[in-house]
Formats: structure tokens, C-alpha cells, sequence
């Protein structure tokens, strides 16, 4: 019988995380069950094995939360669970949750494994709470994961010992991502793809900037933006600076905005596309990617020369002038120059998407990458 590993988040799924489900599929050597505290797209990302606290009743939820706030955060439902489950190691993914999971896995008597993204490795911190929370996480967990050597870097500057963190990357399905050779055909325009969740760390508006200051020489370029803004009032009044960027650059009939669109259909729609511009910065709120979004690493291994940013554990991902282009940040004439160079010359596309899907196949294979992380769960128990 396979050991049991529990997998700690606050939503499964988010319609973002399709890593985290590429890593639970591909994890073989043990079992994985999901505990949550909401649930979201399970349709699109099933699992078989998972609990919920919004699937308790609206009095028992109550308690539960209840209880968690005189206790730091843990929720006697889940300790029930994995008391009876007996899982052999818990992972918490996302920095904060990896603390408020600290008496759960103590009262479990188990190893825990916090795996940090982006959000809440650059952002957080500057809560100086989040800071001395982050301390006593890192002073009582046993392993931390981050995704690159940038990331791995800002974790020993918050205070975590080296020897504690792991560089494990992310890794994506290949199998549902084919290599497309990216050509020139003259019968249809140059297609640029953007998309994101509406953050100012995500650089939309310099990329706007940048489309903006080539589109009057190339009639046969458009730019499609996928993505929106969540709920949140920072998000909300980005989508009003990009609205505004489309309006007062007059790009509205040279761009197709999409919006967000379900994880399966994000993918078909990036079939069609022959450039991807990921123009990544730290935010005016101090927001970084942390490690690299992880779009970078999917629409490489399809096969699309990127223009990015040398941002964060980017440069890991994109390898400048040979899968793609980096520019420095905020730098809207540099993309322009970067984005009209792969428009004059497309008989660079399959040979940078090639060189990409190499690499991304070399370090970013969410087969190879859980065979990894497998690894170092059987080191930790």
C-alpha cells in the first residue's frame, strides 16, 4: 500500500493552478489527498480523493472557523480527517498557508513541505505580522520548495535557513501541450498573445505601450489579451488603467480581448497565436512574480518565441536570444524593439520555439519534476 501525502490549500482549484494539478497526476510513488477550504472548477480540475470545509453545514463551518482563530488557524476538521487518513507528510502550498497548516502537522506528528509561489514570497512580507509569522515558519517547518533561484534567494533574505529550501520547478503536462512550429502564412495576420490575471505585476499596460508604438507600421498584427480582474480593488482599477491605455492609444480594433477563459479553452485559443509577450515587473505595491508565470513555461513548450522581462526567476524559463527575447522592466520602447524584430524576421520563430520546447522539456516536465518532489518527500519521512 501506497504512503499517503496531503496536499493543504485554501481553494482547490483556482482557475490558474493547473501545476498544482499537473503535480498531483503525475506524483505515482504515493497517494495524495486534497484538503480545502473552499472548492472551485472541479470540472476542470477533478480529484478523487479531497475534502472541504464549505461542504459542512453552515453551523459546523461556523465552529470550525471559530475554533481556528483561538488556535492559529487550524481547523479540527481537517486534524479529524488526516487523523483517520494518517497521512505521512503534509504540504502546504502558498507561504501563508504553510503557517496556518504549523499545528496541524504538529498535532499530526508528521514532516511538512511548504511550496512558495510568487504572491505570497513578495507581497505578504511587507506585513510585518506576515514577516514574523514567515520566522516561526521557517524556524518550524522542515522544508520549503520555491520555484527558481531567485525565489530561493528571497526566502534566505525573509529569514529561512538555505539549507531548508529546495529549488523545485514547476512542472507542466507535455502530453496535452504539443510542440506547434510557428510559421509565417500569408494569408493571415501576425497574432501576439498577452494573458494574465489583471495585476501591475504583470506589465499589461507596457505592453499595451509597446503594441501601441508598432501597430501603425504593420497592418497585419493584432494582440490578444486573455485575462481580467479578480475581485479585489487594486485589481479593479488596473483593468481601468489597461482600458485606458486601449482607449487613448486607439487599439481597440487591433486588439481581441478575451477576458478569462476556462483553463482548457486558454489552451486552445493559444494554438492560434505566434508570440507571446509577458512584460513582468515588480508592481508599485512591491508585487513580484516571485519565480516565473508559469503561461511562460506552457506557450514556450508550445513552441512560441517569447518577449519578457528579466524579472524574478524569468530568466530561467526564457533563454534571451535563443527561445525568446528579455528586456528590461518597465521598458516599453524595448519590447516594441523587440516584438517589430520578431515581426521583420519570422524566420526565427521555429527555431526559437524549438530551442523552448527543448528546454522547457529539460527542466519543466511535470513527470520528471514529480519524480523529484518524490524524492524529496522519501528524504523528509
Amino acid at each position: 500500500m501506497r504512503k499517503l501525502i496531503a496536499h493543504s490549500l485554501h481553494t482547490y482549484l483556482f482557475r490558474t493552478g493547473s501545476w498544482i494539478y499537473s503535480q498531483l497526476c503525475n506524483i505515482k510513488k504515493f497517494d495524495s489527498v486534497v484538503i480545502a477550504t473552499r472548492k472551485q472548477n472541479l470540472d476542470i480540475f477533478p480529484w478523487h480523493d479531497a475534502y472541504f470545509l464549505s461542504d459542512l453545514s453552515a453551523l459546523n463551518r461556523f465552529f470550525q472557523r471559530a475554533y481556528a482563530k483561538r488556535t492559529d488557524f487550524y481547523y479540527p476538521y481537517f486534524y479529524r480527517v488526516l487523523k483517520e487518513r494518517k497521512p505521512v507528510l503534509l504540504q502546504s502550498h502558498f507561504g501563508n498557508r504553510g503557517y496556518y497548516d504549523l499545528k496541524l502537522k504538529e498535532k499530526l506528528n508528521i514532516p511538512q513541505v511548504t511550496t512558495f509561489y510568487g504572491h505570497d514570497a513578495s507581497m505578504m512580507p511587507q506585513d510585518r505580522r506576515w514577516r514574523r509569522r514567515y520566522k516561526e515558519l521557517f524556524e518550524r517547518g522542515e522544508c520549503f520548495l520555491a520555484e527558481g533561484t531567485h525565489m530561493k534567494k528571497t526566502l534566505v533574505e525573509l529569514g529561512c535557513a538555505e539549507s531548508k529550501v529546495i529549488v523545485q520547478r514547476l512542472g507542466i503536462d507535455l502530453d496535452k501541450i504539443p510542440f506547434i512550429p510557428r510559421r509565417l502564412e500569408s494569408d493571415r495576420n501576425i497574432r501576439i498573445l498577452m494573458a494574465s490575471t489583471f495585476r501591475d505585476k504583470k506589465g499589461i499596460v507596457y505592453g499595451l505601450e509597446a503594441f501601441a508604438k508598432i501597430a501603425p507600421s504593420y497592418n497585419n498584427i493584432v494582440l490578444t489579451l486573455i485575462g481580467d480582474a479578480g475581485r479585489s480593488q487594486r485589481e479593479i482599477a488596473y483593468k481601468q488603467a489597461i482600458l485606458q491605455v486601449i482607449e487613448t492609444k486607439r487599439l481597440r480594433d487591433r486588439i481581441n480581448y478575451r477576458g478569462f477563459l476556462p483553463y482548457p479553452k486558454f489552451i486552445e485559443e493559444s494554438k492560434q497565436h505566434d508570440i507571446f509577450l509577458a512584460p513582468s515587473m515588480r508592481g508599485a505595491d512591491g508585487e513580484t512574480e516571485g519565480g516565473a508565470p508559469v503561461t511562460l513555461i506552457e506557450m514556450s513548450a508550445f513552441g512560441m518565441p517569447i518577449v519578457s522581462t528579466w524579472h524574478c526567476d524569468i530568466p530561467e524559463v526564457v533563454l534571451d536570444g535563443i527561445s525568446g527575447y528579455l528586456v528590461p522592466e518597465r521598458d516599453a520602447a524595448a519590447l516594441a524593439d523587440r516584438l517589430e524584430h520578431l515581426i521583420r524576421h519570422p524566420e526565427l520563430w521555429e527555431k526559437m520555439g524549438a530551442a523552448g520546447r527543448q528546454h522547457i522539456e529539460q527542466e519543466y516536465d511535470a513527470k520528471k519534476q514529480a519524480l523529484k518532489l518524490e524524492q524529496i518527500y522519501a528524504a523528509l519521512i
